[in-house]
C-alpha cells in the first residue's frame, strides 16, 4: 500500500492519515522510536542479511514558548532518515517481489541524487539559480525531505561504505553523493508566528514614527523660540 501525500499552501508535504503522538519526556520519544523500528520491513539477499526494504523517516516536532515573546509559540522539527541502500541485481541476486522493491528503492535514490545535485549547483553558483529545476516532486521521498534538504533547516548526511575493494565503484559513488550533499548551503532562521512577526514589525514602525514626530516637535519648538526672540 503506497503512501498518499497531502500538500498545503505553505508548500509542505505530509503523509495522509499519519499518526501523531504527544510526548512530554525523552523516554516517551524513544519508546515510539523503537516501536517504529519493530514495524520496519527487513529482508535478506546475497549482500545483506538484514537489508532495509524501504526508506524510514522518524519525525519529531518540538513546540516551545518564546522567552522574548511569551505569546509566541516556536515550532521546530527534527527528521531522522534511514535510507535504504542502492542495490545492483548482479550483486544481490534478488528476484520477484524483492527485485521490484530494489527498483523502487533505486528510483527514489536517483531522484534524491538529482535534487542534491541541483541544490549543489545553486550553492556553488555554477548556474543561474532561477534557471535550475529542483525535482522534489518526482519522488515521494524527496517531497517529504524537501524542508530538511533545501529548506529552513540544517542537514547532516552519514554515508555508509563497504570495506571490500570489490565495491570500489559503489563506495566512490556514495562518497561523491555525500560530498555534494555536504556542499549544500542552508541558512536556517527562527520560525516566528506570522501574526507575532507582523505585530513586531508594526511596533517597530510605530517606534520609528514616534521618534520622527518627537524630532519634528523639537524642531518646531526651536523655530518658535527663534521667532520669539526676534
Amino acid at each position: 500500500m503506497g503512501l498518499k501525500l497531502k500538500w498545503n499552501p505553505f508548500d509542505v508535504y505530509t503523509v495522509e492519515n499519519l499518526f501523531s503522538f504527544t510526548c512530554s519526556t525523552e523516554q516517551e520519544i524513544l519508546r515510539l522510536f523503537h516501536y517504529g523500528l519493530r514495524n520496519k520491513v527487513i529482508g535478506s539477499h546475497k549482500m545483506n542479511l538484514a537489508s532495509s526494504r524501504s526508506h524510514t523517516i522518524f519525525g519529531v516536532t518540538v513546540e516551545q514558548i518564546d522567552a522574548e515573546h511569551p505569546d509566541n509559540m516556536v515550532i521546530s522539527k527534527l527528521q531522522l532518515v534511514d535510507l535504504a541502500g542502492s542495490e545492483r541485481q548482479e550483486h544481490t541476486k534478488v528476484d520477484g517481489k524483492t527485485q521490484k522493491e530494489s527498483i523502487e528503492i533505486n528510483r527514489s535514490l536517483f531522484t534524491l541524487r538529482q535534487v542534491i545535485t541541483a541544490l549543489n549547483d545553486i550553492a556553488s553558483g555554477k548556474k543561474d539559480a532561477s534557471g535550475i529545476y529542483v525535482p522534489y516532486r518526482d519522488s515521494k521521498l524527496t517531497c517529504l525531505l524537501r524542508q530538511s534538504i533545501g529548506g529552513n533547516a540544517f542537514c547532516c548526511m552519514v554515508a555508509c561504505l563497504h570495506p571490500s575493494d570489490i565495491f570500489f565503484a559503489e563506495n566512490y559513488s556514495t562518497l561523491t553523493y555525500a560530498a555534494r550533499a555536504g556542499a549544500i548551503s542552508n541558512r536556517p532562521v527562527k520560525n516566528d508566528d506570522p501574526k507575532t512577526k507582523q505585530i513586531e514589525e508594526l511596533k517597530s514602525h510605530v517606534k520609528i514614527l514616534t521618534n520622527e514626530l518627537l524630532k519634528a516637535n523639537q524642531h518646531i519648538e526651536f523655530l518658535s523660540r527663534l521667532t520669539g526672540q526676534k
